[in-house]
């Protein structure tokens, strides 16, 4: 193997690590990764050599990313921008980038503790921002809803790695405390967004693994993240109950009087939900474009249907009510694509664990089971907040997405057959399998 494919297959796998690991513990973390493994993909297509046919899945999610990349480029009722065609740039690599690495070497290692190493680093600034700073809410460098939420995402992802894959004991144990890390600094930010989407993401754990055939494993690791969960909240049970009291009191009230409680957290979300629905139901198919939403709302405040405090914010608080008010039917229409087609991907079922030997199934499981967290996350972060008008949520999703297949597709196209799995989890060499570009399969 030349050392240029030598750097390019490393490089692509230590790229990978820290985009999870930087994602929220600097400025922009995630940015560092992700432009990394870009400039990998296109060096990659200036090398000489032929290029493998891309699979239907490939195919599946490339289209998810170049059609939601179209939606945000596209300008609708306004000129063309410089910020849309940066977005659609964003788009644009991460496709490139999810192509070059479903071709490439992408060491599935690097992407589970890369993730149980950004839920660790989540927490280390949320501690210091909490208990140095004393500041209210851990947020990180972005906003405590998206920080909150996307740490939560890693955290998560951290125990169904944990409780999936059959590794030693250790290595449950190091990929649970990281995965306690990201609950605690989700915790931390008080983002109750990400709080509420955490049954949605357990029950989805439970399902995968009891579908798979791993039914023992799926109620005790549903109960292992229950209990480890509740430890974590018991030191300051007090603050989250009153949290959690607080929004059902809002909401109470704005229900009882929508113009004097319009103003409180959850009467705000209430009030974009109801005039969003308003403005859909008027022009549900065409959508008021991105000027006119705005100029819509400010008409219904002006006559007195809406309270002022809506025009604070230039979404609706609902990704899929403020993607469906701006850009109608078929803009909804490519964000539940956006949604679904990595959930269908990454779904694991036992024909696609079957792509590998018995003994690998467990990790390909845990491989598949973090990915397909990911478009749950967001669907659930998505009621309460709109996180692809975040630079910060739109980053991590579509990388995300570029690196869990290219380690899936790495794992799956490995000759599994030539590996066996010991009875302490370690995966041992049992002859010289060689993958085409030269790397052997890096797991434990």
């Amino acid at each position: 193997m030349s050392p240029y494919k030598n750097f390019e297959n490393w490089g692509g796998s230590l790229s990978a690590f820290l985009f999870f690991s930087l994602s929220l513990i600097v400025p922009s973390g995630y940015s560092y990764g992700a432009a990394a493994l870009a400039l990998l993909a296109l060096a990659g297509c200036l090398q000489k050599g032929s290029h493998g046919v891309a699979s239907l899945d490939t195919k599946i999610l490339l289209a998810s990313l170049c059609l939601t990349g179209m939606l945000w480029t596209a300008p609708f009722d306004r000129a063309w921008s410089i910020s849309g065609l940066g977005i659609g740039a964003k788009y644009a690599f991460a496709a490139l980038t999810l192509w070059a690495l479903s071709q490439r070497v992408l060491s599935p290692h690097a992407v589970v503790w890369g993730v149980a190493a950004g839920a660790v680093g989540a927490l280390g600034i949320a501690a210091y921002q909490y208990l140095v700073l004393h500041w209210v809410k851990a947020q990180g460098f972005t906003n405590a809803i998206e920080y909150g939420g996307i740490a939560m995402y890693m955290g998560i992802a951290a125990w169904a790695m944990a409780m999936l894959g059959r590794w030693r004991w250790h290595q449950i144990a190091a990929l649970g405390i990281c995965g306690a890390c990201g609950v605690l600094a989700s915790l931390l930010s008080e983002s109750r967004g990400s709080w509420v989407t955490v049954p949605l993401l357990l029950a989805a754990i439970w399902l995968m693994a009891w579908r798979n055939g791993y039914r023992r494993i799926a109620s005790a690791a549903i109960a292992a993240m229950l209990i480890g969960g509740a430890a974590l909240v018991l030191p300051a049970y007090k603050k989250f109950e009153q949290r959690a009291d607080l929004a059902v009191q809002e909401a109470r009230h704005y229900l009882a009087e929508p113009q004097k409680y319009a103003e409180t957290s959850i009467g705000q979300r209430l009030e974009q939900w109801r005039l969003a629905v308003d403005l859909i139901e008027e022009r549900p198919v065409a959508g008021w474009g991105l000027d006119g939403y705005p100029k819509a709302k400010q008409a219904m405040v002006d006559k007195g249907a809406a309270h002022p405090s809506v025009m604070q914010y230039g979404h609706a608080h609902n990704e899929i009510l403020d993607m469906w008010v701006k850009r109608g039917l078929i803009g909804l229409l490519i964000l539940l694509f956006f949604y679904a087609a990595p959930l269908y991907v990454f779904w694991p079922t036992p024909r696609r664990l079957a792509r590998v030997d018995t003994t690998l199934q467990p990790r390909l499981l845990a491989l598949r089971a973090a990915a397909a967290l990911l478009p749950l996350a967001y669907f659930g972060f998505g009621w309460t907040q709109v996180f692809f008008a975040h630079n910060s949520g739109q980053m991590f999703y579509i990388f995300s997405l570029a690196i869990f297949w290219g380690a899936i597709c790495y794992l799956e196209k490995t000759e599994a057959n030539t590996w066996v799995v010991s009875g302490h989890g370690e995966v041992q060499h049992k002859a010289r399998p060689v993958y085409p570009n030269g790397l052997r399969c890096p797991l434990n």
